[in-house]
């Protein structure tokens, strides 16, 4: 049996136009829009198209239990009423022209089920779509042969 990624790049296979989220939307939003939508993040985008991050349901569900995170409760994240106030600004991201093996790989060292995807100019992101785990399985190639050395 061969197994094989096809060599495509993220912007062939990625969700363009996603659901986005602004900082300044709020957790009761934010929880609504989980809710109806069944994603794991919305990547943040400021009024200007900036990217500045990535909202996930682990970071909703840390604002009803921030004592579990660590042994001092993080205040910031307890009294959090909008979006900014939880966001992850760190996000890991992919390009456009990133080849699927290098997403897959990225996915499988972080964990992640999708990746929000930017077009960097300069210092500014600007968010062009998201690449999740289900778009990449089209990708992966599997083949019945010759299974001798």
């Amino acid at each position: 049996m061969r197994k094989e990624i096809e060599t495509r790049t993220v912007r062939e296979v990625m969700t363009r136009h996603p659901v986005t989220v602004s900082p300044d939307m709020s957790i009761r939003e934010l929880k609504a829009l989980f809710e109806t939508h069944d994603f794991n993040m919305f990547p943040v985008v400021d009024k200007q198209g900036v990217f500045r991050g990535i909202v996930t349901k682990l970071d909703l569900l840390r604002t009803f239990r921030p004592q579990l995170r660590r042994w001092i409760p993080d205040l910031r994240v307890l009294w959090a009423e909008r979006v900014e106030g939880i966001m992850n600004r760190g996000a890991i991201t992919a390009e456009p022209d990133d080849s699927i093996v290098v997403v897959v790989d990225t996915m499988l060292e972080s964990r992640l089920r999708s990746l929000p995807v930017v077009d960097r100019r300069g210092d500014r992101l600007t968010l062009v779509g998201v690449v999740s785990r289900t778009d990449v399985l089209p990708c992966l190639m599997v083949e019945e042969g010759d299974e001798s050395p």
